[in-house]
């Protein structure tokens, strides 16, 4: 009759246990009971026919037979560790999609300028974008919620938090918005005409620190900072630019009115859905965009 294999899982506690220093130490280390370590030996023992540790309490001691199995298992299951990271390794280098949602305004006048030095580090990996507001209200947070749980989307750029645990979130950086004008001009600040959006975080956040100014100036209504870039073009004009966004060749010669700049409440977030280990793919990009923004907030 064929005699039954051992199990692996009772051979994986054996290869801890011979190394630790004892049952209870092996129990830590493995996450489970000591009576359980116990229970996984002896049965190991019966199924070899022979005893792997010393009968003796005050010593946590292997046989002959023990001292013989235990460095040839710790070397197999080394060498399975190894292979089962080969595997994964395979698996991650071939040709990945990301799916990013990202605001407008971000991806025109800051990451597309990136994106071939990305590329050229990661050429297995395309990115395959689609827009969000820029500053995104609880409804628009909660679309992006559901998008990352579902798979729909493998990561989002957004200002403010999502409440939400099933979500991972980390903070890239706080803006910094700064009036700016494409053309230099003697007349004060009050006397021009600013392009705003009247709802955006950045224009209540300015409201609030700079009230005085804020309450003088002429505001003309945009929906969003793009537009106000396209119409202040050629003129005298302000708007406020995330300080950021003011590294693009188009924008730095404006001139810029840092003695009125503010920080904005909440920081702008990168966020992917929990789990217990993330895509190569996915950590990939998200160091990648944290170390160029942190390269370009310096």
């Amino acid at each position: 009759m064929r005699t039954k294999s051992p199990s692996l899982n009772a051979l994986r506690v054996f290869s801890v246990a011979a190394h630790a220093a004892s049952f209870k130490q092996a129990a830590q280390q493995l996450g489970v009971s000591q009576s359980a370590v116990t229970r996984q030996v002896q049965a190991l023992e019966e199924q070899l026919g022979t005893r792997l540790f010393q009968r003796d309490n005050r010593v946590h001691a292997l046989t002959p037979a023990g001292q013989a199995l235990a460095p040839e298992l710790q070397r197999i299951f080394r060498e399975l560790e190894r292979t089962v990271e080969r595997t994964r390794d395979v698996g991650d280098s071939e040709l990945t999609t990301l799916r990013l949602a990202v605001p407008e305004s971000f991806l025109r006048w800051w990451l597309s300028a990136r994106l071939a030095d990305f590329y050229a580090l990661y050429p297995h990996i395309r990115l395959h974008f689609s827009t969000v507001a820029l500053f995104p209200d609880s409804t628009e947070k909660s679309l992006l919620s559901n998008a990352l749980q579902h798979e729909s989307l493998d990561l989002a750029i957004h200002y403010g938090g999502l409440r939400d645990k099933s979500v991972r979130q980390s903070t890239l950086y706080t803006p910094v918005y700064i009036p700016v004008a494409p053309l230099a001009e003697s007349s004060q600040l009050d006397e021009r005409n600013w392009l705003i959006d009247p709802q955006s975080a950045y224009w209540q956040q300015f409201s609030k620190v700079q009230a005085r100014l804020s309450k003088r100036v002429p505001v003309l209504p945009v929906s969003n900072s793009n537009i106000a870039v396209d119409l202040v073009q050629g003129t005298a004009q302000i708007t406020l630019l995330d300080r950021l966004f003011l590294q693009h060749p188009d924008l730095q010669p404006y001139q810029q009115f840092t003695d009125y700049q503010v920080s904005l409440p909440e920081a702008v977030q990168l966020s992917v859905k929990s789990r217990q280990r993330q895509p190569v793919a996915v950590v990939a990009f998200s160091k990648w965009l944290e170390s160029r923004l942190q390269a370009s907030l310096r």
